[in-house]
């Protein structure tokens, strides 16, 4: 195919979702457990196969119900955009407000979890920098 097909559905509302969460592609495709070139893939719907040729792609359900997930999509999000399969998958994963080790926070609303995704993400990114190592001061002489 000589042209870049549009963008799938589910594709646009990925890419809405994670505009909307301020993360970066980078890090919702490490949450989702994909390559950032596959995330774009996916979003777009296609991939190049030779300079000026595409080629159409479709997001096996199970993968693109963890992009969902990265980026707070509900599984109705997920079946309005025509993607049952994956909305099925999603339905059956931790939500949103249930962290990796099952802590459950209720009561937020989905904008309150994006932000406080957000704050926490910043918090992992500042421990990661603060833990790098830090090159040694070279030794002072002293007076004498």
């Amino acid at each position: 195919m000589d042209e870049r097909p549009a963008p799938p559905p589910e594709g646009r509302l990925i890419a809405e979702a994670l505009t909307r969460t301020g993360m970066s592609i980078r890090e919702a495709s490490r949450r989702a457990g994909i390559s950032y070139g596959r995330w774009r893939q996916i979003t777009s719907g296609y991939q190049n196969v030779s300079p000026g040729s595409y080629a159409r792609v479709r997001a096996p359900a199970d993968t693109l119900a963890r992009m969902a997930r990265a980026v707070n999509i509900t599984p109705a999000g997920l079946t309005a955009a025509g993607r049952e399969d994956a909305a099925a998958i999603l339905a059956g994963m931790p939500g949103p407000e249930t962290g990796a080790h099952g802590h459950a926070v209720t009561g937020l609303t989905q904008e309150e979890v994006t932000q406080v995704r957000a704050f926490i993400e910043g918090l992992r990114t500042a421990a990661a920098r603060n833990a790098a190592p830090k090159r040694p001061r070279p030794a002072r002489e002293s007076r004498e």
